[in-house]
């Protein structure tokens, strides 16, 4: 006697679609596609520390410098001719940034206002 009461007769159809199925289904993953996997994440790792900007350090002195001045901890008249001169040189570098991020967004709403008035 069968396990089945009723008998599973596979049609035309079921069997193309379990060849298919049988054909394209991974059945166990190769070692190869694992390295390979691995190499080319750590190749990547290695791409993004690569193009990743990094400050030196004197930029990153003179940012500090700027921090402890706006905080209160430094006065002028504790930094040297040096510092004042590089920390002066810092706060026109960050204006003119400023000015170009103020001068990009008229720009923009200046031309959704004429967008807006052409129709």
């Amino acid at each position: 006697m069968s396990k089945n009461i009723i008998e599973y007769k596979e049609s035309f159809l079921s069997k193309i679609i379990n060849f298919f199925r049988n054909l394209f289904a991974k059945k166990e993953v190769k070692q190869d596609n694992i390295d390979n996997n691995i190499t080319h994440y750590i190749v990547s790792n290695n791409f993004k520390e690569n193009i990743e900007i990094r400050q030196d350090e004197e930029t990153r002195k003179i940012i500090n410098l700027q921090k402890e001045y706006k905080a209160g901890n430094i006065k002028e008249e504790d930094m040297t001719d040096v510092e004042h001169k590089k920390l002066i040189e810092l706060y026109k570098k960050q204006n003119d940034e400023l000015i170009e991020k103020i001068n990009a967004r008229k720009y923009k709403i200046r031309k959704k206002l004429d967008d807006l008035s052409s129709i």
